[in-house]
């Protein structure tokens, strides 16, 4: 099965697709921990609504495909409209909240196996919280060591007073656990959200995008060129992901094995080869 996606068509999960086990994975959360109920659609509309009444926003020429910029070319009035509106919006998605199928097991798994996680998201924070409370009642071990939301400070920035990208905010995450970007997985639904901003950041980069998901085809379309679009990996669901991930710490534990047999072999080796060399002594009788 392939999913419809405007990015270049890959294999859904190949044995060498992600040749080592992460030192941590960042979730985005709408679309990918939870089903997705931002209507980014619509959210897309409304704001673009607010810009073209704008005072300043209707004589300014700004990138409709990057909802991002809309703040920074309306007046504050204008702001106050757009925040409101994705306040909203945010607010009926969160009353209607459902658990990505498979997350708590793929987020046990990485937890049980020392794999740090974190949430990244353009939702609000307590938003996230509350979906980070749903999956620890789903499973005692689905838990996060980091949540970070379209309002979490940075550095002394308000991130309300200006958008602060993912791809910053990943390299932030990684100078916390103490790794490179290529160490990390960065997994979302999103291409322009999610992929893009992971491959600017140096991660590798998952595309959750089920069969018929339409999302990125009629949003973040321009955004970026076509290598930084292009995941490491497309996936259809959660549970594809940690079979994957499964794979590889079999992989590891087969190496292991290996190398420890051929350890012993050459050591059997070596021991026979030095008996044989010794010289031959007789006794006379």
């Amino acid at each position: 099965m392939v999913s419809t996606c405007n990015c270049n068509q890959q294999s859904l999960v190949s044995k060498d697709a992600l040749t080592t086990m992460p030192k941590g994975v960042i979730f985005d959360m709408d679309g990918t921990l939870i089903e997705q109920n931002v209507d980014l659609v619509k959210l897309s509309r409304d704001i673009c609504e607010v810009a073209d009444n704008d005072v300043i926003g209707k004589h300014r020429e700004w990138d409709r495909d990057d909802l991002a910029n809309a703040m920074a070319n309306v007046s504050i009035d204008g702001q106050r409209k757009i925040k409101q509106i994705i306040g909203e919006e945010c607010q009926r998605a969160l009353e209607c909240m459902t658990i990505q199928e498979g997350g708590p097991e793929l987020v046990a798994f990485l937890a049980q196996n020392g794999v740090r996680r974190a949430i990244l998201t353009r939702n609000y924070e307590s938003n996230a919280r509350h979906m980070q409370r749903m999956y620890l009642d789903a499973n005692s071990d689905a838990t996060f060591d980091l949540v970070i939301g379209r309002d979490t400070h940075y550095n002394g920035i308000d991130p309300l007073e200006g958008e602060i990208s993912k791809s910053e905010r990943i390299l932030y995450i990684c100078e916390l656990w103490g790794c490179s970007p290529s160490e990390v997985i960065m997994l979302g639904d999103s291409i322009k959200d999610d992929i893009l901003e992971g491959n600017r950041a140096g991660a590798s980069t998952v595309l959750l995008e089920p069969e018929g998901y339409l999302l990125n085809n009629v949003y973040g379309t321009n955004s970026g060129n076509s290598m930084e679009r292009k995941p490491n990996v497309r996936i259809e669901s959660l549970l594809e992901l940690r079979l994957l991930l499964e794979e590889q710490i079999a992989r590891r534990s087969l190496d292991c094995w290996e190398s420890t047999i051929r350890a012993l072999e050459m050591e059997i080796d070596s021991s026979i080869s030095s008996q044989s060399s010794e010289p031959i002594t007789t006794v006379e009788s």
